[in-house]
């Protein structure tokens, strides 16, 4: 079975030397072969880059019809290599999407296109001080950021059962004094504004590819 592959470490003629280039062990492995797909999905317009386990790429995955999960790899083999990295709003999670923005400055990913950063709320509330600034370093190393706030209805959830965001997705009219609809009647106001964000980043991206062919 064809699987990713990690390179081996850059050399100093193909990094500048002031670059911080995380150690092989703390990147992420290069697909040389389209990421496995089940048979019959659809084709995806964006990847799901989880920086670590539980930043919450399966619940994106399903509530974003254009994307799909890249198995913890940089999927370099894909006609639309364009990559989100996701991670969880804590100190191990953006550590973690740290090390992968990284990665992708120092030109390690098999020529994927990174369109941002993607942090996904771990607690309800606002995080401490100390949490956003490390967020905002993080943010300025992917080039783009975009939060998913915190939704406590997801926890009771199954994946397949969410409401799902496409790019002609309208959310339903909101009834005055209702309750907030539930994730598997509409996308949660975040989610869907982060996917459409996202996706429009990445046709840009698209285009630019196109047109420098």
């Amino acid at each position: 079975m064809t699987s990713a592959h990690k390179l081996p470490h850059p050399t100093s003629k193909a990094v500048p030397g002031w670059l911080a280039v995380p150690a092989e062990g703390d990147r992420a492995p290069v697909w040389d072969a389209p990421v496995p797909r089940p048979a019959g999905s659809r084709t995806p317009v964006i990847w799901l880059l989880g920086a670590h386990g539980g930043a919450g790429v399966s619940t994106l995955e399903s509530m974003w019809a254009p994307a799909a999960d890249s198995q913890r790899g940089w999927p370099s083999a894909e006609k639309a290599p364009f990559v989100v990295v996701v991670a969880r709003m804590h100190t191990v999670g953006l550590n973690a999407a740290h090390r992968l923005c990284l990665q992708h400055q120092a030109g390690e990913v098999g020529g994927c296109s990174l369109l941002g950063l993607v942090t996904v709320a771990a607690a309800p509330g606002k995080p401490d001080l100390t949490l956003s600034r490390r967020r905002e370093l993080v943010a300025a190393a992917a080039g783009a950021s975009w939060h998913i706030d915190w939704v406590p209805e997801l926890l009771a959830c199954e994946p397949t059962e969410l409401a799902q965001w496409t790019p002609d997705y309208t959310p339903p009219p909101a009834k005055r004094f209702a309750r907030p609809l539930a994730p598997t009647d509409a996308v949660p106001e975040s989610v869907a504004t982060a996917a459409a964000e996202v996706f429009a980043a990445a046709g840009e991206q698209w285009r630019t590819r196109r047109a420098d062919k």
